[in-house]
């Protein structure tokens, strides 16, 4: 795997949302200055637990949303397949890293691709394994947030994954061979050195978990909510839609542009045209406009009318009849006991503080997409501590990744307006039983041509950037003050991710020595453009003066 390909996919961070004209007339047009209406009020109670949030969320008519956080569908099959809707729209970057990584564990230590392509369905399903688990662990509000958010992979954990599979001398001499080359004649079986290879990326994941878990389970991540406002959290919202703009063409879209346009053609047919009249179609608009695609593709390429990556790629599903290999039990420590090395795990930490500065962003988004309140503290804090408990259980069950919440599926919220936390469980159990133990649907499901993703891709990722903008307006926006922090924040967010990424600053990094993994860290995190815009727009929405009113603090969609 090329350098260039690595920086693509560390620009896809899984994450953001919508908001649609409907939603942004929540507020009332009649009001000059919400702000000043709302300070003439009885003040807001402060939400603290989950249970008033649940109320808050649950008080008067719904302006948007067919199904709420607090609703659930009357039909248990209408419930199943905005489920399995949710696992459609969230496959496409969770196999992704599991392919990526099986990629360079086979370039840098000799697998062949026999190998290799079993190592990915293992791999895939091991990650789905996880994201189920993690995606129910988020949603119970005992422990995690309770918002309606799929879990799944983290592509901030890229850069620390890529690290520890080509640092070869490390794991040769960490295994007693003097270098790679001694370690692969010592070890002829090419399944048997994947999975050594994979101890070390597994105990990386698994020893670094317990610093998201402790940071989460104690709550000091959620007390940086009462130093949060819209003038901060906006722009790294706006950030989050703005840096997924390589995820199509990662898809290899602009090879199967028709497949895209037809995908984002029939989505707009599905959601704003026939939806308007059938709210059903409407709710499924994602799911239906993916499957006419793929079987428009399908019949094209049994036809030979396609080829390449615009074509229905049949090979796992002939790998899974060929082995006879449909169903996959979890098994703990499948690559054998974790080997923990320190270097990795402080290098894994990285991607565990940019995923969860993403994370927290992400929270606001779904609140905000879902007509729900702000998230609590506590909020915050146990789905951060959710996020790394869901790191670990798919670390022991050996997944190739972290978890994280998934911008991909927030956006849906907006197109399909289902909110339901009920439906969000039960996609995280077809996701734990379907994609985590089903082989056979595993592999039909890597059948589905990228272009056809990144198509989905197109429709959603830009909605995330819309939910920044309309937290932003939460604000005074005539005012300098916040003109020039949110300015700022987003002009950072985008400028120091390709300076982290230069070569000077590899450079900068080797310079240190025996302190090179502290400037690994601190170099992964720069890479991250939500995390810098997050930190510019806290540290001077903090430090420059400004009112209550003019951050946008007593706005009445914020300060519930």
């Amino acid at each position: 795997m090329k350098v260039d390909d690595l920086e693509k996919f560390l620009l896809i961070t899984g994450f953001n949302t919508l908001m649609t004209s409907d939603t942004m007339t929540s507020e009332a047009p009649e009001e000059k200055n919400p702000q000043e209406t709302q300070s003439q009020k009885l003040p807001h109670k402060k939400l603290r637990n989950f249970e008033e949030w649940r109320r808050e969320a649950a008080k008067g008519p719904k302006k948007w949303m067919i199904y709420g956080t607090e609703d659930k569908p009357e039909s248990i099959i209408e419930a199943a397949f905005l489920g399995l809707q949710q696992y459609f729209i969230m496959f496409g970057a969770t196999v992704a890293v599991p392919i990526l990584v099986a990629g360079w564990i086979a370039q840098y230590y000799q697998i062949p691709d026999n190998t290799m392509r079993l190592l990915i369905i293992d791999l895939i399903t091991i990650q789905f394994l996880g994201a189920g688990i993690t995606t129910l662990l988020q949603t119970w509000h005992k422990t995690g947030s309770g918002l309606p958010i799929v879990q799944g992979s983290s592509f901030s954990f890229l850069g620390s994954l890529f690290a520890i599979i080509s640092s070869t001398s490390i794991i040769a001499q960490s295994e007693g061979y003097p270098d790679v080359k001694a370690f692969i004649a010592a070890v002829p079986d090419p399944w048997v050195r994947a999975s050594i290879v994979l101890r070390y990326t597994t105990g990386a994941i698994i020893a670094a978990s317990f610093f998201e878990i402790i940071l989460g389970y104690s709550m000091l991540m959620g007390k940086i909510k009462r130093w949060i406002t819209p003038v901060s959290i906006g722009p790294t919202i706006i950030i989050i839609g703005l840096s997924l703009f390589g995820a199509p063409s990662a898809m290899h879209t602009a090879e199967g542009w028709w497949e895209a346009l037809l995908v984002v053609f029939f989505i707009i047919l599905f959601n704003q045209f026939i939806g308007r009249k059938y709210i059903k179609v409407q709710m499924f608009s994602v799911l239906l406009s993916i499957v006419t695609v793929w079987v428009i593709a399908a019949i094209l390429t049994a036809g030979g009318l396609l080829k390449g990556a615009t074509a229905v790629n049949f090979w796992p599903i002939e790998e899974v009849v060929k082995t006879n290999y449909y169903f996959r039990p979890p098994w703990i420590f499948p690559w054998g006991p974790p080997r923990f090395v320190a270097a990795f795990g402080l290098g894994m930490i990285a991607a565990y503080l940019a995923s969860m500065v993403e994370s927290i962003g992400d929270y606001h988004s779904v609140a905000r997409m879902s007509e729900a309140p702000p998230p609590t503290e506590d909020m915050i804090s146990k789905g951060l501590g959710a996020e790394g408990l869901g790191c670990l259980i798919g670390g022991i069950f050996g997944a190739a990744g972290g978890y994280t919440s998934y911008s991909e599926n927030i956006g849906a919220i907006g197109l399909t307006r289902v909110a339901s936390r009920y439906v969000f469980q039960l996609g995280g159990a077809l996701i734990l039983f379907l994609g985590g133990m089903i082989t056979a649907w595993g592999a039909f499901m890597a059948t589905m041509p990228n272009p056809i993703i990144g198509g989905l891709y197109l429709s959603v990722f830009g909605l995330i950037a819309a939910i920044g903008v309309s937290v932003v307006s939460m604000a005074n926006m005539k005012s300098s003050r916040n003109l020039y922090i949110i300015g700022l924040a987003m002009f950072a967010g985008l400028a120091v991710p390709p300076m982290a990424q230069s070569q000077a600053m590899n450079n900068w990094v080797a310079s240190l020595g025996p302190w090179a993994w502290l400037g690994q860290i601190l170099q992964v995190f720069l890479e991250t453009g939500m995390a810098d815009a997050a930190i510019v727009g806290i540290i001077l929405d903090n430090l420059l003066p400004g009112t209550p009113e003019e951050r946008g603090m007593l706005h009445p969609d914020w300060a519930s």
